[in-house]
């Protein structure tokens, strides 16, 4: 049996709950549609789940290495791994808690602009 559910994405790096309450060992499954904008300063840049293309994070993003804006999510409380969702994300969770989601922005950015729509499937952990 699986469950579905579709949130909308903000183009912030404060984390947004999806109330999906995930649990170690089932497959998780996260679809992103749509385009946002990292914060750029003075001019807007266009991107999807993936974020910008060759243009990778550093210090002071919620994940240093991957692509800037995009998105990413954890799962369970605040010392949760970060995982790069990307706009097509299918794996097997890791570790139990509710699943949240932002964009991969760097500390103290507030001018983005966009948002994701943000489909999230979890199946049982005995189905494939």
């Amino acid at each position: 049996m699986s469950l579905t559910v579709v949130r909308m994405a903000r183009p912030s790096r404060e984390w947004q709950e999806s109330y999906v309450r995930v649990k170690k060992g089932q497959r998780l499954v996260v679809d992103a549609e749509g385009a946002w904008s990292p914060d750029f300063g003075n001019r807007t840049g266009w991107c999807g789940g993936d974020g910008v293309p060759n243009l990778i994070a550093g210090d002071g993003f919620l994940m240093p290495g991957a692509n800037v804006g995009a998105l990413v999510g954890r799962v369970g409380g605040g010392d949760g791994k970060v995982l790069a969702l990307g706009h097509r994300y299918d794996n097997v969770a890791l570790d139990d808690g509710v699943l949240y989601i932002a964009m991969n922005e760097r500390e103290g950015r507030i001018n983005q602009a966009g948002s994701l729509l943000v489909t999230i499937i979890l199946f049982d952990a005995d189905e494939d």
